[in-house]
This record gives C-alpha cells, structure tokens and sequence, in this order.
C-alpha cells in the first residue's frame, strides 16, 4: 500500500505521513489491544466505542468543573473498568452471550454519556494540551505523549500475553473453554478480566480521545468499535479466540490507518488525475502524468 500509494500520488511517503498515522489511530489503537484480549477467548465487545464517549464526556464535565486531571483520569480509566466488569459478569455467571451483553454495556454506556451532558464540552487542561501538542522527534518525525501511551499499552499487552500465566490461560479459553475448566484453569475469572481490561483500555482511549480532540461529547465514537474489531481481524486474531497476537492488531491499526489516508489523498486528489508529479496506475501498465 505504501509503494503504491508513493508510485500513484507522488509524494505520499513521507515522515509527517508516517508520524501522523500513529497521533490520529493512538486512541484506536488501545481500543484495538483491549479488543484482542476479549477475541481471544472468543468473545466480542460492542461497548468501547460507547465507553470511550462515556469517559471522555465525563472527563470533560469534571474538568470544567475544577477537578485536577489526578483526579479525574483515574475516573475515567476505573469508570470504564466497572462496565467492562459487569459485562464480563453477564457474560459468565449469567449466561449471556456476548454479543449481547456487550450490546448491553454499549446502551449503557451511551446512555450514560447523555446523562452527563448533551452539548459538547470544551477541554482547556494543562495536562490534555501536553499529551496532544507535545511532539518529540526531528527531521520530520514525531511522536506524541499520546502516542507513547498507545506504544506502551501495546507493549504491556504483548508482555501479558506471551509471558504470563494469565496470557497463557487466555488462549487456553479461547482454545476450549471446557478443556481449560478440566485442565483446572481459572475460566471464570479470566473471563471477567479479559472484560475488564477491555473496559480499562476504553477508559483510557478516552482520556486520548478527549486530549485528541480537545472536547468531550457523548455522541462521539460511534461504530468505533467495529473499527477495533476489524483493526484486530486485520492484524491476524480469529474470531473464534485461541489464535492471534497484540502486535498484529498493532499493525491491523497502521494498515486501517493507512487506508483512510488513501481515501483522504483520493478526495483532495483533482479530478481526472492524481497530481502534476504524480504517476497514473492502470492493471496493465504504468504511465506517466
């Protein structure tokens, strides 16, 4: 796609590009890695999207209430661990499936966000202007704060996975929920952790979204989460758990990225032609602009 991109408009490759695709999908990308973990075990979570709104508005109204940003982004991160708990809850004690209980968190969620606020909410903290203006690079790369955070959450999802007795158990559930209950696994409560830290990744690209945007509104992040979904499936993770990797919802994010960004140069792109300097690409030969 990169080469492609490059040979048809010309100047598609380059740092800002490149940069700008970890700042505009950090938010994606921790909703991705919450949303590996659910798959995993063969589940599914439809609310991230609504959890990310949710704690993002909330997040807002506190704020423009006085609270500190100490006290308020640990809110946002524990408010969305508390749906995802009882989604896992519905999920596993009750019998649900968790497509619907999942659906459920997401009305919840959503709900919840009107009830704080039906207008959008201006964020002017200290704290949310440095994660989305700081950038930290040279010669045309950069990283944010809030990029670093995406790297980071990557990071410590790949470390629970691969080394830990709970990532082993993961797979385990989402090889053969029965087998791993016989094998003496823990099934129950690594369900309703996978559910948790799910909720725990929303709560936090909410407090990404809210820096990103500069605002809070409950009417933001909708479809969100078959963005995340379709984001992990890209990256190699079965639907039906037991089989996929942290870093292939990484790269599932760079590549649904990528493809906006095609979109985006398409729309601005003349009609008729990609640009001066740009080559044209037909299935039987190239041709030069």
């Amino acid at each position: 796609m990169l080469v492609s991109g490059q040979l048809y408009f010309g100047t598609f490759v380059t740092p800002r590009m490149l940069s700008s695709l970890l700042l505009d999908n950090a938010y994606l990308l921790i909703l991705a890695v919450g949303m590996t973990f659910v798959i995993l075990t063969g589940g599914i979570d439809l609310s991230v999207g609504s959890v990310m709104a949710f704690t993002g508005i909330l997040g807002a109204k506190m704020l423009s209430q006085g609270l500190p940003p100490a006290v308020v982004v640990p809110v946002m991160i524990v408010s969305g661990a508390v749906i995802g708990l009882l989604i896992g809850v519905m999920v596993q004690y009750f019998d649900v499936q968790p497509f619907i209980a999942s659906l459920a968190g997401m009305f919840l969620a959503r709900g919840l966000a009107f009830v704080v606020s039906l207008e959008a909410i201006k964020v002017d903290d200290s704290l949310f202007n440095w994660l989305q203006s700081t950038r930290f690079g040279g010669g045309g790369w950069y990283i944010t704060p809030t990029g670093i955070i995406a790297l980071l959450t990557v990071a410590v999802a790949f470390w629970m996975l691969q080394y830990t007795r709970f990532g082993r158990t993961v797979y385990a559930v989402g090889g053969s929920a029965s087998s791993a209950r016989l094998m003496g696994l823990k099934v129950a409560r690594t369900t309703l952790m996978v559910y948790v830290i799910s909720g725990i990744c929303a709560g936090l690209a909410g407090v990404v979204f809210t820096a990103y945007t500069g605002a809070g509104y409950s009417l933001t992040g909708i479809g969100t989460e078959l963005d995340a979904i379709a984001a992990v499936v890209i990256g190699g993770t079965l639907l039906t758990g037991g089989s996929g990797y942290v870093i292939g919802s990484l790269i599932g994010v760079l590549v649904y990225g990528l493809i906006k960004v095609v979109i985006t140069f398409m729309e601005r792109m003349p009609r008729g032609r990609a640009s001066s300097s740009a080559r044209c690409f037909s299935p039987s030969s190239w041709c030069s602009d």
